[in-house]
């Protein structure tokens, strides 16, 4: 059997109307989370924001994450530990599903131990939100689970 233009066109036209199928399914599957419910009102209080973590660059002493023995750490300055209160958010940026929030409790060496329980493994993003001497601070770190 030959071919002619009509079969070509109708050929074309199949291929053309099976691809857009395929494409409205596999979207229909996409996860299209935002990065965070109220993404408005945190482009409002983006100032705040820009000026804890200026506080936080401003530290003699940062706060850092450190890795001991499979569990990570978070260790506060010496004179600010005491008294620290806020909360650590790891964000994950694939899922908004796997995003856990705990509250920030210092012990008698400074630091806190970060239970890493429950988390799928992957890349995540700490958000550290703290306050201590009547100061807010902003500190961000990136660990593997």
């Amino acid at each position: 059997m030959k071919l002619h233009w009509g079969h070509g066109i109708a050929i074309f036209y199949t291929v053309f109307v099976l691809t857009l199928v395929v494409v409205v399914v596999k979207s229909t599957t996409f996860d299209n989370s935002l990065v965070t419910e109220e993404y408005y009102q945190r482009d409002i209080n983006y100032q705040q924001e820009y000026d804890r973590r200026l506080n936080s660059d401003q530290l003699a002493t940062k706060v850092s994450l450190e890795k001991v023995a499979g569990q990570y750490r978070v260790i506060f300055p010496e004179k600010m530990a005491q008294g620290a209160t806020g909360t650590l958010h790891f964000y994950r940026p694939s899922s908004a599903k796997d995003d856990r929030t705990v509250a920030v409790s210092v012990d008698q060496a400074g630091g806190m131990n970060l239970s890493l329980a429950g988390l799928k493994p992957g890349r995540y993003r700490a958000i550290l939100e703290w306050s201590s001497g009547g100061k807010d601070y902003l500190d961000e770190f990136y660990l593997m689970v």
